[in-house]
């Protein structure tokens, strides 16, 4: 399991959520419909990888609410966008599905309106813990919305909303469920299908290197960021190494500690009295770090067998 993090965003710009929404209300209103079905309506067979980040994105911007068991409906916001009552009101909903994302209002309040380079756009999402793999979606999808707002004319005179733009008047507050978005140090609780799988909920511990997993505090289970629902945001704190859940009594001994550059990744009992402790330095433990440790492993493993036999 990856150290490093990128925090939840929608995969598409507004324009193109506000289409799909919108195939959506046009077959079934504002009707619950099974998740599947959404998924048909906006061009998928059926339920899948690629289905579930497009209708997380739909989310996201607030165009749709959950109402039961892996169902789904079209929010009030979408309405006011695809059938305001009046321009104004459609330019205010913009504005409120716009910035919904946590990510899109951090950059709103950071930078403005659209009107930054993709290079300044980049450095920051870099300082904020996004990896290589999710910088450049989040930056086309940020700037479309953006040049969207503008050719909308939902800016204010200033180029900017504002920070307490208004919101649809027929959106009620919290009526939409967002899933995804979880950093660590977040108050989550998991959903699938409807159903709470967590008697309480939990705080964060660890987000997956591609921001589609999280774990919590005091499991090892690997949680969907699709299926998870903020319930409160943590402290901003510097991501720490994900830790597997074993009895860690502190050491006294000083050649336990780390030496300065060093990070502990991992600690684990592999034998009653036997414990492992894995220090990383220069750099980060990914998919192929790991895949070379294991060969090392292996070979050493090979050899302490041939002296077993000698």
């Amino acid at each position: 399991m990856a150290r490093a993090q990128s925090p939840g965003y929608p995969n598409m710009s507004l324009p193109k959520a506000i289409q799909a929404v919108k195939k959506i209300h046009e077959a079934d209103r504002r009707n619950p419909i099974d998740r599947a079905v959404a998924a048909k309506h906006i061009g998928y067979s059926g339920q899948s990888g690629a289905s579930d980040k497009a209708l997380a994105s739909l989310a996201h911007y607030g165009l749709t609410e959950k109402t039961g068991k892996g169902e789904i409906r079209v929010s009030p916001l979408a309405v006011d966008i695809l059938h305001p009552d009046k321009p104004e009101a459609r330019k205010a909903a913009l504005l409120a599905a716009a910035f919904k994302p946590n990510i899109f209002a951090d950059l709103r309040d950071r930078f403005g309106g659209g009107h930054v380079s993709e290079d300044a756009l980049k450095s920051y999402l870099i300082r904020e813990n996004f990896l290589d793999r999710a910088i450049n979606p989040v930056t086309q999808a940020y700037l479309e919305t953006c040049r969207y707002l503008e050719q909308e004319k939902a800016f204010e005179s200033d180029g900017l909303g504002g920070p307490d733009e208004p919101e649809s008047p027929n959106e009620s507050d919290g009526a939409a469920t967002v899933f995804g978005g979880a950093k660590v140090g977040d108050l989550v609780q998991w959903e699938v299908n409807g159903a709470l799988q967590m008697e309480k909920p939990m705080r964060v511990r660890m987000v997956s290197e591609d921001g589609q997993w999280i774990a919590v505090e005091g499991s090892e289970t690997g949680i969907p960021m699709s299926q998870v629902i903020v319930e409160e945001r943590g402290p901003s704190l510097p991501p720490a190494p994900p830790r597997f859940k074993v009895d860690q009594p502190p050491e006294a001994d000083s050649r336990m500690q780390a030496l300065a550059g060093e990070t502990e990744w991992m600690r684990n009992l592999v034998g009653r009295d036997t414990k492992v402790r894995l220090l990383v330095s220069g750099g980060e433990m990914g998919a192929k770090e790991i895949g070379k440790l294991i060969k090392l492993l292996e070979a050493q493993r090979a050899v302490l067998a041939d002296d077993d036999e000698e």
